[in-house]
């Protein structure tokens, strides 16, 4: 009886296209990792002090801020095309952008070699953490371009191996490291975290470098440089743009405040964030429904994205007036004092989940520069309020100017993907019901800044808390009765 059902359920699982294998395969290992990242802040945050944890912060938003830079954006679109483009020379293919990221990575080395305390001064780091930085920059692009051939070729078990057990090992390294330097009443506990974690993680790199090299034998093929380049480059600016509108708060807070603050800024920003994960997954399973229906005249994509758009408000509503509870777990009372940002900034999350139903339309019509053109213009705005701002109000300010620039964002990502289907014969109107997502979208923003009072009040907090668990499971219901669902499962 028993081998009779693992017989049918082995069955079931073989008769699963293997694309969709794959799909799940990286998005679980894509989940797990951050997912680990978030459960190891308990540990951190109570071994760590407010300002080495914002030494953590601002070494990962440079590193995120430059390497937007450093890789090209290779992987950004050009290289699912090359993969298809020199199926039969992807080998060589592979070794010859990587040298061409090698080429880049460089370069900076050479730049912050001929000025290195210009540069820590710039970066507010030391030393030995911008070399750690540099090595980052030479070796992770070999991981990034090995990751996204496996997944191009659905040699997804490997790969997701790869990926689950580095992070595993990275983390258990950086906690001892933690452990020990606090156990020896060492100090510098943000160094020992960052090379602990990242020896690993390049360690992995490296290796998958010297393999590409070795394999591919291709340094240099002006064909493969132009072709890569011609489609990465416009690309470098929408990513360095979104890499600013999602950095650039901690690094001016690290500026004009201090690196406590950062610490204490960072992480509360990365629990406001945990909304995230589960919007990357409603947004990766509702794209190819957008995409297979786009053109027809009868579809459901106006009520399906309702439903998927008020789903997600729900659960970010939940995580701001969950967020006492959550940041008593995760951290101690010196971050429980900046509760009050939780709000603000899960609200300005939620606002990129809007963003994004817009810019599918924009990826569709293969229209980038209408994806880029938004978060340029609010990158800007933001790096301007926040400095403004920080320096009259103190870090948390820089919570309402992020809110503000993501509002932004949206919009314009509304208006010119409005654009985009003009020029395509087709109507924004046809697609998504914007009076319904543009009132949804303010709706949620006023009730997560209701929850600001509301801190004070556990029982009113917890009345509101029940009522929105019910409405979530009344959503979620429609959902899986929608055709969305129904399209997946035949």
């Amino acid at each position: 009886m028993g081998g009779s059902i693992l017989k049918r359920l082995n069955n079931k699982i073989q008769s699963i296209p293997v694309g969709a294998k794959s799909a799940v395969v990286y998005t679980a290992s894509s989940v797990f990792t951050r997912g680990l990242a978030i459960i190891s802040v308990p540990i951190f945050t109570r071994l760590m002090t407010t300002e080495q944890i914002g030494v953590v912060n601002i070494y990962n938003s440079w590193y995120s801020l430059i390497s937007a830079f450093a890789t090209l954006s290779l992987t950004s679109g050009g290289f699912a095309v090359a993969m298809k483009e020199y199926s039969d020379r992807r080998d060589e293919y592979e070794s010859s952008i990587l040298t061409l990221t090698s080429i880049v990575a460089i370069i900076i080395a050479l730049a912050y070699a001929i000025a290195p305390l210009f540069w820590q001064k710039t970066l507010g780091l030391p030393n030995s953490l911008i070399v750690l930085m540099l090595i980052g920059f030479l070796f992770a692009p070999a991981r990034d371009f090995w990751l996204s051939r496996q997944r191009y070729e659905y040699k997804y078990k490997f790969a997701g191996a790869v990926s689950i057990i580095t992070a595993i090992v990275a983390t258990l390294a950086s906690i001892i490291a933690v452990v020990y330097m606090s156990n020896q009443d060492i100090e510098e506990t943000a160094l020992g975290r960052l090379f602990a974690n990242y020896i690993i993680i390049y360690g992995v790199a490296a290796t998958i470098w010297i393999y590409i090299l070795l394999k591919g034998k291709k340094m240099y093929c002006k064909e493969y440089w132009q072709m890569s380049l011609a489609i990465s480059i416009p690309l470098i600016g929408y990513n360095i743009a979104g890499q600013v509108l999602n950095v650039s708060d901690r690094m001016m807070i690290g500026r004009l405040v201090n690196n406590s603050a950062v610490g204490i800024y960072g992480t509360l920003y990365t629990v406001s964030s945990l909304s995230l994960l589960v919007w990357q997954a409603i947004n990766a399973s509702f794209v190819p429904y957008l995409f297979q229906n786009i053109e027809k005249k009868n579809h459901n994509i106006k009520k399906i994205s309702n439903m998927l758009l008020e789903a997600y408000a729900v659960i970010a509503v939940l995580l701001t007036f969950f967020a006492p509870e959550i940041v008593k777990i995760l951290a101690t009372k010196e971050y429980y004092e900046a509760i009050y940002i939780m709000p603000s900034i899960a609200a300005g999350v939620f606002f990129t989940s809007y963003a994004n139903l817009y810019s599918n339309i924009a990826v569709y019509y293969k229209k980038t520069k209408y994806v880029m053109y938004p978060a340029i213009v609010a990158a800007g705005i933001n790096l301007v309020l926040n400095y403004i701002f920080i320096k009259l109000f103190g870090y948390m300010a820089a919570a309402y100017t992020t809110l503000f620039s993501y509002i932004v964002l949206a919009l314009l990502q509304a208006f010119w993907s409005n654009k985009v289907c003009r020029e395509n014969k087709n109507t924004i109107n046809d697609i998504y019901d914007n009076k319904k997502l543009f009132i949804l979208a303010v709706a949620t923003t006023v009730v997560s800044l209701f929850a600001i009072p509301l801190y004070s009040n556990t029982i009113l907090r917890y009345i509101f808390i029940i009522v929105a668990i019910a409405v979530a499971l009344i959503i979620i219901n429609k959902i899986l009765k929608s055709e969305m669902i129904k399209n997946k499962k035949h």
